[in-house]
């Protein structure tokens, strides 16, 4: 009966880890999944057309700037809301 046990319990040691290992790539895809896609995209392009993969590199750069500007406008909007 103690090996039942004790094959149980390294069985529940795997789900666990399982689990951590699934939730760090939720939060991974959800962090850098807007930068991957716009990436890959930028690749397709290049692979077609450079000169409309350089335009849309550019683009994207604009887009992350004003994307930063926005949360930092957010960020300081809440940390003076009272």
């Amino acid at each position: 009966m103690l090996t039942v046990r004790k094959k149980h319990a390294v069985m529940m040691e795997y789900v666990i880890i399982a689990v951590l290992i699934a939730a760090a790539v939720v939060v991974a895809v959800i962090m850098f999944g807007k930068n991957v896609s716009r990436e890959m995209n930028v690749a397709t392009r290049s692979m077609t057309d450079a000169k409309g993969a350089a335009d849309y590199q550019k683009n994207n750069q604009q887009n992350a700037k004003d994307d930063i500007k926005k949360a930092e406008e957010h960020e300081k909007n809440m940390h003076n809301y009272q």
